[in-house]
């Protein structure tokens, strides 16, 4: 499955891209925040973001807003990962699964697989 990883922090982001593709077997794709995201869905296909709230230019509601909005891509499974503690808050948003920060490797996977998981059997 092709995956986007979306966060301001560029070595967090190839961590979690090296997990997603060497533990979880994705192809992984990275963004430095929600405008470049947006760019990169523009440009290619993918079947889960994984996104950070807090970024410069479009924070993760804001592009949580954006994909939600867009009729193409509006059940794009959506994974944040944040330090920031209101879940609920991403969730009423259209998150549709919230991993706090620290994480393990395996939780990421694990959480990844599983929205992919539903994605396949219809949400």
């Amino acid at each position: 499955m092709r995956v986007l990883v979306v966060d301001d922090d560029p070595d967090l982001s190839m961590l979690m891209a090296l997990v997603l593709s060497h533990q979880g077997g994705h192809a992984v794709d990275t963004a430095g925040d929600g405008v470049e995201a947006l760019e990169r869905l523009d440009d290619a296909e993918y079947d889960l973001v994984v996104l950070d709230w807090n970024m410069p230019r479009l924070d993760g509601l804001g592009l949580c807003a954006a994909i939600r909005s867009d009729q193409d891509r509006s059940d794009l499974p959506l994974l944040m990962v944040t330090a920031l503690p209101d879940h609920a808050r991403a969730r009423a948003s259209g998150i549709d699964q919230v991993l706090g920060k620290p994480f393990s490797n395996s939780a990421l996977v694990d959480a990844v697989d599983g929205l992919l998981g539903r994605r396949a059997c219809g949400r």
